[in-house]
């Protein structure tokens, strides 16, 4: 049986599915946003230092035109090397640069040692200086005299698309945490009707079978709701007919009890020999009847309880050794009646319960030797039908009337006739034997003017072939 206390939970379930759900939408958008912006910066880190090269570029032009003059012309021996002031935004570096190499001007952040990128390289570059990456752009004038260089702080742009994702994220987790909790506020409300069920059934009386009521309950749980109604529908057609079965049981046993303490008052009180003995043979009689019913209790409820997997328990049976073994019991009953008997078993073996068969068997011959008159036949046969085997027994006796047929198979039920002993239990019990083998069973006329049941078993496919001529008789 399984471990109760280590059952999952279907809400926790299904909430760690939805926080998972969220969970990974956070952590996916937050990323998309992150790939997104990052691609987007650099697009505009490019057009930004394009934009301001050309800007530094125009803005310089005209102020050191003059001193570039002076210095073609000799009035300075050394290239001038200006410097701006500290800028408010230490995002951006420039620098311009001579053809021949000299700085002449840079905005404080820059270095005032190296050019930004190298000299000959114009366009865009990614460098590293001073042990941090900068993204660099370099521009020429159309006289190529001097370059304008201009850099810009990867890491510094980083941490800027990082904030901005954080506060992207941060904002997120609000609407999430609402939905979070909207969730779980229909999980509790949708769930309610599998509460109510186990509430239901846990407060049940044991016999209380009627249908289960949920209201409104979701299409997922009316297959469990079906299947729970019919199971209760089952249950309580088997205690009706169980209640049937003890009450028609106790009633059947009451009677050769009720007979048995009769004979013995009139033993005890017999004044000749010859009462004597005739109430010690009816106490036999009744208790040989008491008896009798009780091995066809047993037996039926043997058949009964077998499990629905009994396939598992069915093995290759000689019905020829099985009729052997049943008419060593039988036979001398038959034999005070004068009955004929024979077996025509041309196919012998089959598949099957092998105690179940041999009831049916039993009962089908004790049925057919009860009611069949004195010096009547009765007959065994079996023959093959396709992949089935169809067992018969006939009998010479008055049969039985359609209209009759199926409440012969009822339990307890004699048709009236009380001349032969019998309990009503035999057909009952071969019926219970056909549906534990999904066999069909009939009941129709025999050739031999009686009663004839014919039982349909479904066999392997390896006994199609089976054919083997047997035809054991006794009489």
């Amino acid at each position: 049986m399984p471990d109760r206390q280590s059952a999952w939970s279907l809400r926790r379930r299904l909430l760690s599915i939805a926080a998972v759900a969220l969970l990974a939408s956070l952590a996916f958008g937050g990323m998309a946003m992150y790939w997104a912006s990052s691609i987007e910066e650099d697009q505009m880190m490019d057009a930004r230092l394009e934009h301001l090269g050309a800007t530094v570029l125009a803005f310089v032009e005209e102020e050191i035109e003059e001193e570039l003059l002076e210095i073609r012309e000799g009035v300075h021996s050394m290239p001038l090397n200006l410097k701006t002031r500290p800028s408010v935004a230490l995002l951006y570096r420039f620098q311009v640069w001579t053809r021949h190499g000299s700085l002449l001007m840079r905005s404080h952040e820059a270095p005032a040692d190296r050019p930004l990128t190298p000299l000959e390289h114009f366009g865009f570059n990614t460098v590293r200086l001073q042990g941090e990456q900068y993204r660099t752009f370099a521009v020429p004038t159309d006289n190529r005299e001097f370059v304008v260089q201009v850099a810009e702080n990867i890491e510094e742009r980083w941490t800027q698309t990082a904030t901005i994702t954080l506060y992207y994220v941060g904002f997120l987790l609000i609407p999430l945490s609402l939905v979070f909790g909207t969730t779980w506020i229909w999980l509790r409300r949708s769930l309610r009707s599998i509460d109510d069920l186990a509430h239901q059934l846990g407060e049940r009386r044991p016999l209380d079978m009627t249908p289960v009521v949920i209201e409104q309950p979701p299409r997922e749980l009316l297959p469990i709701l079906k299947a729970v109604d019919a199971l209760f529908e089952r249950v309580a057609h088997a205690l009706s007919v169980e209640r049937g079965f003890t009450a028609v049981a106790a009633h059947e046993m009451r009677t050769p009890l009720a007979g048995l303490r009769a004979h013995a008052q009139l033993a005890t009180k017999a004044s000749t020999p010859d009462d004597l003995r005739q109430a010690l043979d009816s106490m036999m009689i009744g208790a040989d009847r008491a008896a009798h019913l009780i091995d066809q209790l047993l037996d039926l409820a043997r058949i009964e309880t077998m499990p629905k997997d009994a396939e598992s328990q069915f093995e290759t049976i000689d019905l020829s050794d099985l009729y052997q073994q049943i008419m060593e019991d039988l036979g001398q009953r038959g034999a005070r009646k004068g009955l004929e008997f024979a077996a025509r078993l041309p196919v012998h073996l089959m598949v099957g319960h092998r105690f179940a068969v041999q009831v049916l068997i039993r009962n089908l011959l004790a049925n057919a030797i009860a009611y069949t008159p004195d010096g009547g036949r009765v007959e065994l046969s079996a023959r093959r039908d396709g992949t089935n085997l169809v067992l018969s027994v006939d009998d010479s006796g008055p049969g039985i009337a359609t209209a009759q047929r199926e409440k012969a198979l009822q339990r307890f039920n004699r048709l009236g006739r009380t001349q032969a002993g019998g309990v009503g239990l035999g057909l009952s019990i071969v019926h219970s034997v056909a549906e534990l083998h999904r066999a069909a069973l009939s009941l129709g006329e025999s050739p031999l003017g009686g009663l004839r049941v014919e039982v349909n078993f479904p066999q392997p496919t390896v006994f199609a072939s089976d054919a083997s001529p047997q035809d054991p008789s006794a009489g």
